[in-house]
């Protein structure tokens, strides 16, 4: 059966965003992919600006750690999961974010004014397929972004890093469950994909987990 965008996100209950910031940032981030969410929260302060969107929400858990105060920035909120919108809009209530109900594999209709910079959480190893049919996402933002927009984000790898047997068989169970994909997500793709629509890519690897920053798209401004 075909994998869809709908798999990962039908799994995002009221029940388990309630408990979802203990297993994703207390279990598995530090002792399954071996990368401290100290390192996502580090990257929401160097490069969320006051005029920000995510894509892929979650909870918010960075977001609602923003350095930013509260009517000193803009914050916009896309996501398939209406669940998670929800979750995370009343959690960065005092923000008053924006929420948008979208697909990211398809083009994102927007005609706001659009973001500085732009949060893309964990949403890459939800999506079906490789990281070549992933990287659509990048193009599915361009009416978000400006000239300038810094794009940033991690994402779980599964090939050219070193795994541990607990990092193995989670990873199994949960490509089992389609919670998440991508079998031969690298490094290597992820940076060919970005170099393809930006000219200022960086990737840090820690554990299982790429850290990625964008900027200055090359692809054109709609």
């Amino acid at each position: 059966k075909i994998r869809t965008t709908l798999d990962g996100a039908r799994i995002y209950t009221h029940c388990l965003l309630a408990c979802y910031d203990f297993v994703i940032y207390r279990v598995l981030a530090p002792y399954v992919w071996r990368c401290d969410p100290r390192h996502f929260l580090d990257l929401y302060h160097r490069y969320m600006s006051g005029n920000h969107a995510d894509v892929g929400v979650g909870t918010g858990y960075c977001l609602n750690q923003s350095l930013h105060k509260p009517g000193a920035v803009r914050i916009g909120l896309f996501d398939l999961q209406p669940n998670c919108l929800r979750y995370t809009a009343a959690r960065l209530a005092r923000f008053q974010p924006e929420t948008f109900e979208c697909d990211a594999l398809e083009p994102i209709r927007f005609t706001g004014e659009r973001f500085s910079s732009i949060g893309l959480g964990g949403i890459l190893h939800c999506i079906p397929g490789n990281l070549t049919e992933k990287g659509i996402v990048f193009d599915a933002i361009a009416s978000l972004m400006e000239l300038a927009t810094q794009v940033f984000g991690y994402t779980i790898l599964n090939r050219g890093v070193r795994k541990t047997f607990l990092s193995r068989v989670v990873f199994f169970l949960l490509h089992r469950m389609k919670v998440i994909n991508g079998e031969s997500d690298s490094a290597a793709q992820l940076h060919a994909e970005l170099n393809k629509r930006f000219k200022q890519v960086n990737i840090q690897v820690i554990g299982c987990i790429a850290l990625f920053t964008a900027g200055e798209p090359s692809f054109p401004q709609h």
